[in-house]
């Protein structure tokens, strides 16, 4: 490391041990220029003896039990990985999938001058209209995109004179 005032060379002069860190391994470096003597401490990780099981262990063992615990971690991941795409490929063992079906709205499409929008699709069960467009066949399409059923005016008009025609008739 080459000094900040003059930018000679700097040579390391003592060498501390410190505890003082939540991570063993570091030490205080005190180092001195040789031409202008300006001085300067450090803190540096070191690395060496950052715990006494590590100065046991030889590097060669350390690694190769890194790579078998990282193969061993892998193969597990791997054979999750493997039954989660079998899970979702194979058929659905114990679940049975309820099919709901949205209730049918039927409607009737009348025309209302008053309105831009001169076609009105109108709800049979609620007379709500629920849609208007002012281009009857646009209107018809949109209905049957959403699957609603459409009847006619007339012919709902006619069901229902014929209808009230049977009770009167009771």
């Amino acid at each position: 490391m080459r000094c900040i005032a003059c930018g000679a060379e700097m040579q390391v002069v003592r060498v501390e041990r410190d505890d003082t860190m939540m991570v063993p391994g570091y030490e205080r470096q005190t180092l001195q220029c040789p031409a202008c003597k300006e001085v300067e401490r450090r803190l540096v990780f070191s690395g060496e003896g950052a715990s006494d099981q590590a100065e046991a262990v030889s590097a060669p063992s350390l690694v190769a039990s890194l790579l078998a615990e990282a193969d061993k971690e892998l193969d597990e991941s791997e054979a999750l990985l493997r039954r989660a795409i079998a899970m979702v490929r194979g058929p659905a063992r114990g679940i049975t999938l309820i099919k709901r079906t949205a209730p049918r709205r039927v409607i009737e499409i009348h025309h209302d001058p008053s309105d831009e929008a001169a076609y009105a699709a109108k709800d049979v069960q609620s007379g709500l209209v629920v849609l208007r467009h002012r281009d009857i066949a646009r209107l018809r399409a949109m209905c049957d995109r959403l699957g609603w059923e459409m009847v006619d005016v007339n012919a709902a008009s006619a069901s229902a004179d014929n209808h009230q025609g049977v009770r009167d008739a009771r």
